[in-house]
């Protein structure tokens, strides 16, 4: 008894799923709350309006699943080019930056392969990090302290928990976690990764694969350092694998 009506755009920005749409239509309609879609003027109270929803919530679905598959299809291209699916990695950055009228303008020429380029600051520091840890003499968390006093942040585009408990995105300092990325993303090898299958990379290596695959052999064989991470350790911390520092993440 909150609410009498509900008013939305469109009826796909109330669901895409006809199963869906009827079944929260009749949960509306158990509670006596209205439905009203401002650009198809829809009258759910008769037998025509129910049709005419049944067949909007059809189209829904369609351009839904015509959308995904198009946007897969675009994402599987890119990969067989050797371009980046996701978000640039630390260390590289596009050939491309906001205009400030919503387009995009090149700041390189002619503009790399691939569409990115190794970051005058970050990429050294990459190669840095996977030759300290090879060497041996400092640890992950080491390393993220050492990114963080220079100035490094990370490419954070998750939305997560600050101290006050609100969800924020943006640059964060680097933890052993985020190190812990870095050294095992095969992108720095030249490759992009695509559906769990590794293909050629248009764009610059930082590392060679052979130095990619001694640092993965060193990691292995450094995470059986704590008892923390044991399968079965003697003393076991409730809180493990849970609580996340509030700042960083």
């Amino acid at each position: 008894d909150q609410f009498t009506v509900v008013v939305v755009h469109t009826l796909d920005r109330w669901s895409r799923n006809p199963r869906v749409t009827l079944e929260s239509l009749s949960t509306l309609a158990r509670h006596n709350v209205g439905l009203v879609s401002i650009t198809e003027n829809i009258d759910y109270s008769n037998p025509q309006g129910r049709l005419f929803t049944q067949m909007l919530g059809s189209f829904a679905e369609y351009f839904s699943g015509a959308l995904g598959k198009h946007v897969s299809k675009g994402l599987d291209q890119r990969a067989h080019e050797g371009k980046h699916t996701g978000g640039i990695p630390f260390g590289y950055q596009s050939c491309w930056a906001e205009d400030g009228k919503g387009g995009k303008k090149r700041i390189c020429d002619p503009e790399h392969a691939g569409g990115i380029h190794v970051h005058d600051k970050e990429g050294p520091a990459v190669k840095d990090l996977f030759a300290r840890y090879l060497s041996g003499t400092t640890t992950l968390s080491q390393l993220a302290a050492s990114l963080n006093s220079e100035g490094f942040r990370t490419r954070n585009m998750h939305r997560l928990p600050d101290a006050e408990g609100n969800l924020t995105s943006g640059p964060r300092l680097f933890t052993t976690a985020s190190v812990r990325g870095i050294l095992h993303n095969p992108f720095y090898t030249g490759k992009v990764s695509y559906k769990g299958k590794l293909m050629p990379g248009a764009h610059e290596p930082l590392v060679s694969p052979e130095v990619f695959e001694l640092v993965q052999a060193a990691m292995k064989k450094n995470s059986g350092r704590s008892e923390t991470l044991h399968p079965r350790p003697e003393r076991e911390y409730l809180l493990k694998g849970i609580v996340r520092c509030a700042y960083c993440g």
